[in-house]
């Protein structure tokens, strides 16, 4: 029997796709509404270690509107095959009880059986699609509740006001980084940019295969890459840093997640060679699949995610604290030439889901091509500011073995002295190894990443792009160029009368 979190992520996708079809947002309006999602336990009385759930999915309000209840849990029923529990729904229809809107509000309910364990698991799986959904359903808000022998927990999901990306059909992308990766482990004086800044790919068309094409999807699926790295590379503006992580999101029509969290299909095979879309080679980067990926966390689960296991020339990696994550959507929409109907919107969601890893393979031409492109353009700059930073790496050497042959080749012990003193170094090696260590946090704080932070695609309100412009400049101040402390070096007045440190 298919599990709770299972059902009601299909009922869910269910009902946003007639929720699109039926308020008719196809000239690229936000659906916006309200659900409930409650899950209540007790104790079984006929089976031990077992819990009695009632699960209820809610309208909260006028949300849904020509929903016709019991047509619509009969469509439910036939799409939830290996589900046995029956779904049920209250008697506000049957009574005519209207809001004030003349929309009738519903309920649907159903109950099981589950051990706690599983329960666990399926409200953590159901948080997570709810993340998914809301980051790009912005105006859809979910108040999700679990209630076991009298303990309640309540989370509400929802990212209404803040920034995002409008992209096609109705769909926007929340482009607070927050959602995607923790906050870095900086003072807040160094957070000079919290959103992501997505590179939109070139849509393409992919191409079903022959053995699958028979399952009378009249149109055309096509298929829109987005990219950008995470954090803003403003976050390290005292530093560069390194790409450290890849996380993939697919997203199938009507901005539905194509896989549940811990869903094992067949759709993110293609993905297990890490190099079947993207040459990591052309960036240094050795990429690994990474399976450690907890449902327990407050952030967007990607569907795909790898890890960077070397990054070739780049000598200060172990310097940095933390790394980048490169995001990639992958969003999948299905056309007409005749307005979209539900059926067809969920038989192309259904063949995705099953099939995805064998049409991005037919594809694998058109897909690599657009995605390598976009993720090519997203991290550009980065590219090179890795250049420039591996040039001004270079040039170390070279200042400290200067530095180093007018200390040792002084004939003056005062002066070699002072030098010392001025690093709290005991000895010639140990005055090496700061000199060294000081002209790196000296070249790291010079380093600043280029972003210009476009915000002109973004559903940004003023208040929070004013508010943004503020925090830029109290937080531009000079230490972030310099640092307190650190050596002030002149090459052009380099002599043992001015060999001096500042503070």
């Amino acid at each position: 029997m298919e599990g709770t979190a299972v059902a009601v992520c299909e009922i869910l996708k269910y009902l946003i796709i007639h929720w699109k079809c039926e308020t008719g947002v196809s000239n690229g309006a936000l659906l916006e509404g309200q659900l409930v999602i409650s899950m209540e336990a007790l104790n079984s009385n006929h089976q031990e270690n077992t819990l009695h759930c009632v699960t209820t999915i809610a309208s909260a309000g006028s949300t849904y509107g020509g929903l016709v209840l019991k047509k619509f849990i009969k469509e439910i029923q036939s799409i939830l095959p290996g589900f046995s529990a029956k779904l049920n729904w209250t008697s506000e229809e049957a009574s005519s009880s209207q809001d004030i809107s003349g929309v009738t509000p519903f309920q649907m309910i159903f109950e099981v059986d589950e051990k706690p364990r599983t329960l666990m698991t399926d409200s953590l799986v159901i948080k997570n699609f709810l993340r998914r959904i809301i980051m790009v359903h912005p105006k859809i808000r979910f108040n999700f509740s679990v209630k076991v022998n009298g303990i309640l927990s309540l989370e509400i999901f929802g990212t209404k006001n803040e920034p995002t990306l409008n992209l096609s059909n109705g769909i926007a992308l929340v482009i607070n980084y927050q959602h995607y990766v923790s906050r870095p482990k900086f003072g807040a004086a160094q957070l000079l940019c919290s959103r992501i800044h997505p590179v939109l790919g070139h849509p393409v068309m992919l191409f079903i295969p022959d053995d699958v094409a028979g399952m009378g999807s009249l149109g055309e699926l096509i298929l829109t890459p987005a990219a950008a790295l995470c954090p803003c590379p403003k976050v390290f503006s005292n530093q560069l840093n390194r790409v450290s992580s890849v996380s993939i999101f697919l997203y199938g029509p009507s901005g539905l997640p194509l896989i549940l969290p811990s869903q094992k299909q067949p759709t993110t095979t293609v993905f297990e060679d890490t190099s079947f879309f993207i040459d990591w080679k052309k960036y240094h980067l050795c990429l690994v699949p990474n399976m450690d990926l907890s449902l327990d966390r407050d952030l967007v689960l990607p569907d795909v995610s790898y890890q960077v296991e070397s990054s070739e020339g780049d000598q200060s990696q172990n310097m940095d604290s933390q790394g980048q994550t490169l995001l990639l959507f992958l969003f999948v929409d299905f056309h007409s030439g005749f307005p979209v109907q539900r059926t067809e919107l969920w038989r192309a969601h259904t063949l995705l889901t099953v099939h995805l890893s064998a049409i991005l393979t037919e594809s694998h031409s058109v897909v690599q091509d657009s995605i390598q492109v976009t993720v090519d353009q997203a991290l550009e700059q980065y590219h090179q500011d890795a250049k420039d930073h591996q040039k001004l790496q270079a040039s170390l050497s070279v200042a400290v073995n200067s530095i180093m042959s007018i200390v040792t080749g002084s004939t003056s012990s005062s002066f070699r002295k002072i030098c010392f003193q001025a690093l709290q170094a005991a000895d010639t090696q140990e005055f090496g190894t700061k000199l060294h260590k000081s002209f790196y946090e000296i070249t790291q704080h010079r380093f600043l990443p280029h972003c210009s932070c476009e915000v002109n695609q973004q559903l940004l309100p003023e208040k929070n792009a004013e508010q943004s412009t503020e925090d830029a400049h109290e937080n531009s101040s000079p230490e972030l160029l310099t640092g307190p402390g650190l050596p002030s070096f002149d090459p052009d007045r380099l002599d043992e009368r001015n060999l001096r440190w500042e503070g």
